[in-house]
């Protein structure tokens, strides 16, 4: 009997043990497709005058990221932003980006967008005071329809943590520095962090800093993150 009993609770062990080694393989070749689709999304073809124009962006606003992927909503856009590591960040599909290479009235347009968010967001973040502070990452996006949306990430840490975080980014800083790196670059590209974050959506400016300012740490459920192999390059 006790034979038969080890024998049952080895089977029910092993299988459990299986069954966990299913779960983690399939948790790995969803997170395979995950990759493979945004590497998809990485590098659009692009006609000889959407690239040069998207070089005359970046010789432009030299503050800021510009990435060219297919979106459809605003999450997911973010999602595409957030892998920034400019102060800015901004979002074009490819249509888009074409119809501006095509259309000097269409680029004008969107130029002009873009000229007011810059300067509009920078007042923003002087307007908010110490909710700046909380403020990580910012981007705007452009669909194919030309419509605009912005976002914003923010992160709250405890005291302690906020110490330590500050730490780590003034050692990497140096490092970054010495290295030619951002920052930015270096902080997304190791280590981990522990805090609060979320992420606010608006269409325009006004929306999104009146979204800031109305953040409720309180109902944010804290979460630990390991930033370490999590930067995906979207920029072109």
């Amino acid at each position: 009997m006790e034979k038969i009993g080890s024998y049952y609770q080895s089977s029910i062990y092993s299988k459990n043990a299986q069954n966990a080694k299913d779960a983690d393989r399939t948790k790995t070749e969803n997170a395979k497709n995950a990759n493979s689709a945004n590497e998809s999304k990485k590098a659009p073809v692009l006609s000889k005058a959407a690239q040069n124009l998207l070089k005359e962006l970046k010789k432009t606003y030299k503050n800021m990221d510009f990435m060219v992927a297919d979106f459809e909503t605003d999450e997911e856009a973010a999602s595409l932003l957030s892998k920034g590591t400019g102060e800015y960040s901004a979002l074009f599909t490819p249509e888009e980006l074409e119809k501006m290479a095509a259309d000097e009235d269409v680029k004008n347009k969107n130029l002009k967008v873009l000229d007011n968010a810059v300067s509009k967001l920078d007042e923003m973040k002087n307007q908010l005071g110490d909710k700046a502070e909380d403020v990580t990452r910012i981007g705007i996006s452009f669909g194919d329809d030309g419509e605009v949306s912005f976002f914003a990430e923010l992160e709250k840490n405890s005291e302690k943590q906020r110490e330590r975080i500050e730490k780590q980014r003034e050692d990497k800083r140096d490092a970054a520095k010495e290295a030619g790196r951002s920052e930015a670059a270096e902080y997304l590209a190791h280590g981990k962090s522990t805090g609060k974050r979320t992420t606010v959506y608006a269409s325009t400016i006004e929306e999104l800093a009146e979204k800031i300012s109305q953040v409720d740490w309180n109902t944010v459920k804290e979460e630990r993150q390991n930033t370490t192999g999590q930067r995906f390059d979207f920029t072109i």
